[in-house]
Parts: structure tokens; C-alpha cells; sequence
């Protein structure tokens, strides 16, 4: 079965990917084309978008209805086990078990059904099977268990029984991991969002005060500069590289003039922000359910709610 483990969920994955990609490339090239500093930033912001979201929602979507296979599976092996009792073979309790609801799980179990009245062997349909939720660990290695007890004989209803209990087993488990995890993940989004206010504060409490040191000589320095990247100001030295990325960024976004402290400020604080949410929301999604691409629909959130709010508190003028 190892032999087969790519299936289409995988091979829609790639064109997923490859046509986002392309679009992002696509974007951004289009946007140095032009030469417009404020349009590049914009399309750079708008391609990553384009490129995380589509596959990040494939991956979402596929994971939830993975789960749902997984939850009816063992109820799919407990009628197999009561049909092999009464006498059925293997091929024939699959064929009875087809006429029977087993939510998500049923259109998988009527194409096997389907397959074995064309003839197909059972290890080609259980192979089939398989190469069809191969991102399912529990279904793939109870479908090796099944096929290899079926070829080796024995008490194959015992083993039907055994894997729909452990399986059960390891469900239940992980929905008690889920529910002391998402405790976590709550937290995770108060951190963000406790940031997001503390940086809202600091620009509107902190940079006054820096422009006013700066006019009565700076607290105690004689010409403080609350500016650090005053010096870089239309400067293309290598050293002034990270100074223009913040340049770059009040431009794309009308913070104000990259002359003067508080748009410096604001570029800067607006970059911890978006940096922040990201990691925050990988973090947030590997803790709550084991996976990076379930976290990239928390960056999302807190990405995009994070800059909303920060650009609205700028373009009103509250900050």
C-alpha cells in the first residue's frame, strides 16, 4: 500500500499551490513593472494573501472532512465485523455494509463497493481506498492491517472489532486534547490582541513625549533625534536597508511623511503587528490541532484584524 500513497487529495493540492504561486509571481511582477514603491508594497500584501489563503482554506476543508471519515470509520468496521460473523465473506459484508449511512464516509464506502462489482480484487480496492485518505493516518494503517490479515486468514472479526475500539480510543483521546489545548489558543489570541493595545498606546503616548524631548534637548542629550532612520532618508546605502523597508512601508500604507518620527514609528510598530499575528496564529494552530496549515487560518484572523484596526486608529487620526 506504501506504493500508493499519493492520491487526488494530494495531486489538487499541488495545482492549488503552483496556481497560486504563479499568481503571486504574477502580482509582484506586474508591481515592479510599474516602479510604484506604494503599489509593489500593496501587491507583495495582496499575493500573500493569494498565496496562503486558497491553500491554507484546501487544507482546512480536506482536514474537517478527513476527521469526519475518521469518526465514522469504526462504526464502517463494526458492521463488517457483525457481517463477517454471520458467515459473509470480506468482499460480500463490504458489498452489504454500502447500503448502509455512515455520514461523509458513505460515498468512499459505495466506490469500493462499485470497484469490487467491476471485479477489481479487494487489495486494489482497499489500495484505492487508501491512496484516497491518505492524509489520514488511523484509516490508512487500519486499511494495511485489514488487507494483511485477510491474506494471512485467522479471526479477521476479532481484528475488525479491536482497530473500530482503539480507533475510538485514540478519538476520544484527542478531543480531550482539544478541548484542554483551545484554553491555550484563547490565550495565544489575548497575548496578540493585549499587544496590538500596548503598541496602540506607545504611539499615542510615547511619541509626543519623544517630539517634545527632542525640542528641550532630549532628555538630557543636547539634538536628540527621536528619528533613528533620519540619516537614511533617500539614502540607498546598503546600511540604510532595514530604514528604507520602514520607508517603504509608510509609503504603501500613507502613514505619513518617512521624514518624521511618528511615521517611522508607526512603519515600525505596524511591521511587529502583522510579524506578530503570523507567528502567533502557527503557534496558536500547532497547539490547538497538531497543524501549521490549521494555523494559518489564525494568522489570517489575527493578521488582518490587526491591521484593520491599526489602519483605521491611523486614517481617524486617533493615533
Amino acid at each position: 500500500m506504501k506504493k500508493y500513497k499519493e492520491g487526488g487529495g494530494i495531486r489538487t493540492e499541488r495545482k492549488i499551490l503552483i496556481v497560486c504561486v504563479a499568481a503571486f509571481i504574477g502580482l509582484v511582477s506586474f508591481a515592479i513593472y510599474t516602479g510604484s514603491i506604494a503599489l509593489i508594497a500593496n501587491m507583495l500584501f495582496l499575493g500573500m494573501l493569494i498565496l496562503v489563503v486558497p491553500y491554507s482554506l484546501f487544507k482546512f476543508f480536506r482536514l474537517k472532512k478527513i476527521r469526519s471519515y475518521e469518526n465514522d470509520f469504526p462504526n464502517f468496521l463494526r458492521d463488517i465485523s457483525e457481517s463477517l460473523r454471520a458467515g459473509l465473506s470480506l468482499i460480500q459484508a463490504i458489498q452489504t455494509t454500502s447500503k448502509s449511512d455512515y455520514g461523509a464516509l458513505t460515498k468512499e464506502i459505495k466506490k469500493m463497493n462499485t470497484q469490487l462489482s467491476w471485479n477489481i480484487s479487494l487489495d486494489r480496492v482497499l489500495k484505492n481506498f487508501g491512496i484516497r485518505v491518505a492524509d489520514s493516518k488511523i484509516i490508512t494503517r487500519s486499511l494495511m492491517i485489514i488487507d494483511q490479515a485477510n491474506k494471512s486468514g485467522g479471526n479477521i472479526e476479532d481484528t475488525m472489532e479491536s482497530l473500530a475500539n482503539h480507533i475510538e480510543s485514540i478519538k476520544e483521546s484527542q478531543q480531550e486534547k482539544s478541548v484542554l489545548l483551545n484554553q491555550q489558543v484563547m490565550m495565544m489570541y489575548a497575548i496578540f490582541f493585549i499587544f496590538l493595545g500596548i503598541t496602540i498606546a506607545l504611539i499615542k503616548f510615547l511619541i509626543p513625549l519623544l517630539q517634545t524631548q527632542s525640542q528641550t534637548g532630549g532628555f538630557g542629550v543636547q539634538g536628540f533625534n527621536p528619528n533613528p532612520c533620519s540619516l537614511c532618508v533617500n539614502n540607498q546605502d546598503l546600511a540604510c536597508v532595514g530604514c528604507n523597508t520602514f520607508a517603504t512601508i509608510t509609503q504603501a500604507f500613507e502613514l505619513g511623511d518617512p521624514k518624521e518620527s511618528s511615521s517611522y514609528y508607526k512603519s515600525l510598530f505596524l511591521a511587529m503587528i502583522l510579524i506578530q499575528g503570523f507567528f502567533s496564529g502557527l503557534i496558536a494552530g500547532q497547539i490547538g490541532s497538531d497543524s501549521i496549515a490549521v494555523g494559518v487560518k489564525h494568522s489570517l484572523i489575527m493578521l488582518l484584524s490587526g491591521f484593520i484596526v491599526f489602519i483605521l486608529l491611523v486614517k481617524t487620526g486617533i493615533i
